[in-house]
């Protein structure tokens, strides 16, 4: 359920309570990371895509998510942080992406469960983002999640044509099982305090169980067209052991050769960037 908002503005972060500098902060570079890292798997796609199209559109989907990543860390500066830092200076042990996106899809299948619901969860927590009282974000969100219509659009496409390959089903039925709990899962709890107060404060617009709810009417009639949804369990009851909500895990990090690519390293050897 959305929340009408009616305080002001917050036009930059001295105006945050100090409550809520370190939430936002937390928010902020988990989007970023998990839309670099995504961005890296999509465009470890390219070779091996079915078609020559397939690959010009795993392309053009890695190139949306590192440029959005790198909006997102832009905002980082008006909380005190160095972008550039946070983008080419961090180990794998410090990155806040998705943990499902810690593993190459395995599959063009896995490629398009992934688009699916993981894509579609990141794109459902920067709608929440979208009427935001803190002005900086609010600002930026509109054209991700105008981008982000054509990645959503290009997953259920493949989905359905993939389901109807008998051949095919059962490895992209296996793909969006690996991937529906972790979707649903990083979107966190309602209960976590941090979360409570960034929605309190308008700084967000919806609680974790809305957007949970929200991912699940937009992947729905996709995975019942398929005739996938009533196999992947999508009533599921969440486990929360071990769960941090700073970073949105419950163990594990990226991979240092993953880091290493995100960071660009090899890039900044040539002196390129």
């Amino acid at each position: 359920m959305s929340t009408t908002f009616t305080a002001p503005a917050i036009e930059n972060a001295s105006q945050l309570p100090p409550d809520l500098r370190t939430p936002l902060r937390d928010l902020i570079l988990t989007l970023a990371d998990s839309k670099r890292v995504l961005g890296l798997r999509y465009s470890d796609r390219m070779l091996g895509a079915p078609t020559l199209e397939a690959a010009i559109a795993a392309s053009s989907m890695a190139q949306d998510e590192w440029g959005h990543a790198r909006l997102t860390y832009a905002l980082l500066a008006d909380l005190g942080e160095d972008p550039k830092a946070l983008e080419h200076e961090r180990p794998g042990t410090e990155y806040r992406s998705m943990p499902a996106l810690d593993r190459r899809f395995e599959s063009w299948s896995g490629m398009i469960a992934a688009g699916l619901l993981l894509d579609t969860a990141l794109t459902v927590q920067y709608g929440a983002l979208l009427e935001s009282r803190y002005a900086p974000v609010h600002n930026r969100v509109q054209k991700m999640l105008d981008e982000e219509r054509f990645h959503f659009q290009y997953a259920a496409g493949w989905a359905r044509r993939i389901a109807a390959v008998p051949e095919l089903r059962p490895d992209l039925a296996a793909a969006l099982g690996r991937c529906l709990p972790e979707a649903l899962h990083w979107l966190g709890r309602d209960d976590a305090p941090t979360t409570r107060r960034l929605v309190e404060e308008a700084i967000v617009r919806e609680k974790p169980a809305a957007l949970r709810a929200r991912l699940l009417a937009r992947v729905g009639p996709v995975l019942d067209e398929t005739g996938l949804a009533g196999e992947l369990g999508i009533n599921r009851q969440l486990e929360w052991t071990g769960w941090d909500e700073p970073t949105r895990r419950s163990g594990g990090s990226l991979g240092e050769e993953t880091a290493s690519r995100a960071r660009g390293d090899k890039n900044r050897a040539l002196l390129m960037d």
